[in-house]
């Protein structure tokens, strides 16, 4: 990200994270001036942005920002880096009363309602694609690894409050 649409002006940001969705709010030929889900606004040029949109479960803890370390393997080899704060399955709730107790989880369900079965519970951070938003519905069907399922609209940045997405 940079402080203008150039390669001449200052870098202000680099993003280490694959799909981290941005809001273009204006394009200079190949330059787009994008926002962040933290208010964080400059110029990104055009290739290194997806045609696709994603969301983002806010509220993460602030932390070390420092691209996390590659280590090699026993032969010596460094596998792919996964990217600092790419989503990570950390636990399983085996039943929907154990999901309920992790922290700042948004339960992924199966339908586009609370009672819908819980597919997964993602965390705060979580990074996916949105499928569609319908229109008049406060639910959007979404993508993150082999998990699809339904979540609320307010509970996802990346999708305005009455956007409608077609489905893709």
């Amino acid at each position: 990200m940079r402080a203008g649409p150039g390669r001449r002006f200052p870098i202000l940001w680099v993003y280490h994270r694959r799909g981290m969705p941005v809001k273009v709010e204006r394009e200079f030929d190949v330059w787009r001036l994008v926002e962040d889900q933290t208010g964080q606004k400059g110029w990104m040029q055009q290739a290194t942005l997806s045609g696709g949109r994603d969301f983002l479960i806010p509220g993460e803890q602030p932390g070390d920002q420092a691209p996390i370390p590659v280590k090699g393997d026993q032969n010596g080899d460094n596998p792919a880096s996964a990217g600092h704060m790419d989503s990570r399955e950390v636990a399983r709730a085996a039943t929907p009363e154990e999901a309920a107790h992790v922290a700042g989880g948004v339960m992924l369900r199966a339908t586009a309602d609370q009672a819908g079965a819980i597919v997964a519970v993602l965390q705060p951070g979580t990074v996916g694609s949105i499928k569609e938003c319908p229109q008049g519905s406060g639910w959007c069907r979404v993508s993150v690894h082999q998990y699809n399922g339904w979540l609320p609209r307010q509970a996802i940045w990346g999708v305005e409050p009455d956007e409608v997405l077609a489905p893709s």
